[in-house]
């Protein structure tokens, strides 16, 4: 997984686009805004089935082996057993160019004995002799051109090897992350174009079966739909005086009080002013208190994000706002802007800045200029597949994810029906240290499997078929963010590389395998900070989960055409031990026989996540 780095515009050059006239807001431009959820009382309706071909939840691993060179029986033990309790849908496995090649675009030498080869082989033959389907392409080509023949070739030859050995990837999505590779390893879509069609002729070349592994992608990094504050209105301009064009401007007469949020590089920043006008030609400042910054997931010493939330009240005589941000070598992020006057709110996600894409919390996404959604059209690929990481930890809405990526799918299902739509990483955004190196402490805390729970709900609703989680098991002794750790490869890291199992496994492997590949998912109402799924299992049973992001207790009301059938009850609540067996799997806390069918309520705790299920 390569760094994922936000977009972000800087300082607006005085004489360029007038940002002024373009970013004025009134409360009619603002009429996109989501519907509010139903009550919690309110029953799901007979369309609420949500329209994908589920292929099931999963996870991202490294096929190399936690100690030693080879898999020792133990540590492959311990991972058969631990993920054969989760029942993935699909898994991601990828190999790293050396496993088993060496050399440049002139030529080289392939090693398909080589200890981190065979590994990797082991690893998905496991998969495909379980039929699960699984994702794989090459982490990285440092040493060769990507739109080189050779590349291609590289790529057709290790296919057709694994096939010839039975471990054949059902999709394979050349190189990882094409579209956020930087400095000489810059690439176009145009360049990815390239690749691919190389890829195409290899495959043909070397006699690949592309009715087991067929060409997907494009395996781009979505930073553009997954911003935190639920918006990408990385908007700065020059500080602004009179006659000054380039602040970012919101309209409301007699406007008296506001809330800001915005983002920057530092825990002492001071470059953002607001002025006031009512007429939109003269400015007079606005003294606004500074307000104590909030550090975001990269809000440390070494560098990040701190939130910053301006707020005045008591303004006069002023029909326009003005904010602006002095000329710095910071970056800083416009996320919202909120402002009233005595009898009108405004709220304003930054979602008609063209700078930007539509705002997130209004359900559009504005997938022109998307590898994901251009690769769709392409003819290229068979299966469609991107990243998708949650901002949550950044300060965005933990709902954001379901609307968005539900424009995102209906798109792409436009573009290409009957192709599979795949997130082939998914989780929460992680910090990054100058040295490439993140920060995964959230993967040991007790949240988390809030956070991914509720990610994998909004998911399944927004329509894609897959999803598999960054990551299962870690990837290096600075890189936990699995379920669980690889040992203990690095001395100051012990604690985090543990095997032990981390809380949100709990969670996630309850998803991966009561919701399996087959099932058709329902999206009932949800009320407010609570998601909810339902799912027609292919055996005919059904299984519920619930994700309360709240801090009371809520009460939903489901009517879905089940019979009576009885549901084994899985809690797990933010703070609190979850019931688990010697294995560290759940265990259920309870039995539940009821009938949806004319509507039933189900209860979850607040903090927490309810799965019901009437498998085993």
């Amino acid at each position: 997984m390569r760094s994922r780095s936000l977009l972000r515009l800087r300082p607006v050059p005085r004489g360029g686009r007038t940002l002024g006239a373009a970013l004025l807001c009134t409360v009619a431009a603002l009429g996109t805004a989501i519907a509010a959820p139903a009550p919690s009382g309110a029953a799901a309706t007979a369309d609420d089935v949500v329209s994908s071909h589920w292929i099931g939840l999963g996870y991202n691993q490294n096929p190399q082996p936690p100690n030693g060179t080879t898999w020792n029986t133990a540590d492959w033990n311990q991972m058969v057993s631990r993920t054969e309790y989760m029942k993935p849908g699909l898994v991601r496995v990828m190999f790293n160019v050396p496993w088993f090649w060496s050399g440049t675009d002139a030529g080289g030498t392939y090693d398909f004995k080589s200890a981190a080869y065979l590994n990797a082989e082991k690893v998905i033959k496991h998969y495909v002799d379980e039929g699960v389907p699984v994702v794989s392409g090459l982490f990285g080509i440092d040493d060769l051109t990507y739109t080189a023949a050779n590349t291609a070739t590289i790529q057709a030859t290790l296919v057709k090897h694994l096939q010839a050995d039975g471990a054949a990837p059902t999709y394979w999505v050349g190189v990882n992350e094409p579209n956020v590779s930087t400095g000489p390893k810059s690439y176009s879509y145009a360049d990815w174009t390239t690749a691919t069609t190389n890829l195409a002729s290899a495959f043909a070349t070397a006699g690949v079966d592309t009715a087991r592994t067929t060409v997907s992608g494009a395996d781009t990094a979505e930073a553009g739909i997954s911003a935190y504050g639920g918006d990408l209105g990385r908007q700065t301009a020059p500080r602004c005086n009179s006659g000054c064009d380039s602040g970012l401007v919101w309209k409301l007469a007699s406007l008296n009080t506001f809330t800001a949020q915005v983002y920057a590089d530092s825990a002492t920043d001071s470059a953002v002013a607001f002025q006031t006008s009512s007429d939109g030609t003269t400015w007079r400042n606005l003294t606004v208190a500074p307000p104590t910054p909030v550090a975001m997931v990269t809000g440390k010493n070494g560098g990040g994000m701190w939130r910053y939330t301006y707020t005045a009240s008591g303004i006069t005589g002023a029909k326009y706002l003005r904010l602006s941000v002095a000329s710095s070598t910071l970056e800083h992020t416009v996320g919202s802007m909120s402002l009233a006057n005595n009898s009108t709110s405004l709220d304003d996600s930054l979602d008609d800045m063209t700078q930007t894409q539509t705002a997130l919390d209004t359900g559009t996404w504005n997938g022109n200029g998307s590898w994901w959604l251009r690769s769709a059209k392409s003819g290229l690929v068979g299966a469609s597949e991107a990243h998708f990481y949650d901002q949550e930890l950044y300060g965005a809405a933990p709902e954001y994810a379901e609307p968005v990526l539900s424009q995102a799918v209906s798109q792409l299902r436009s573009a290409a029906p009957g192709m599979p739509v795949l997130l082939g990483e998914t989780g929460m955004k992680a910090a990054q240290y100058p040295d490439g190196s993140k920060d995964y402490r959230f993967a040991l805390d007790t949240t988390q499997p809030l956070r991914m729970a509720d990610l994998a709900v909004q998911e399944a609703r927004s329509g894609v078929d897959g999803a598999a989680a960054w990551c299962l098991d870690g990837y290096a002794s600075t890189t936990f963010c699995g379920m669980w750790g690889r040992g203990s490869e690095d001395p100051g890291k012990v604690s985090a590389h543990s095997t032990a199992l981390r809380p949100w496994f709990y969670t996630w492997s309850l998803l991966t395998r009561y919701l399996p590949t087959g099932s058709t998912i329902h999206a009932p109402a949800q009320p407010t900070g609570v998601r909810v799924l339902a799912a027609q299992l292919p055996g005919g049973g059904w299984t519920f989960a619930l994700v309360n992001r709240t801090s009371v207790a809520q009460t939903v009301r489901l009517s879905e055409p089940t019979g009576s059938i009885t549901l084994n009850k899985y809690v797990y609540t933010d703070g609190a031990t979850p019931s688990t067996d010697a294995n560290g799997f759940p265990m259920k806390v309870g039995t539940l026989t009821a009938n949806f069918t004319s509507g039933h309520a189900l209860t979850v705790g607040a903090d927490s996540v309810a799965v019901f299920t009437t498998a085993s």
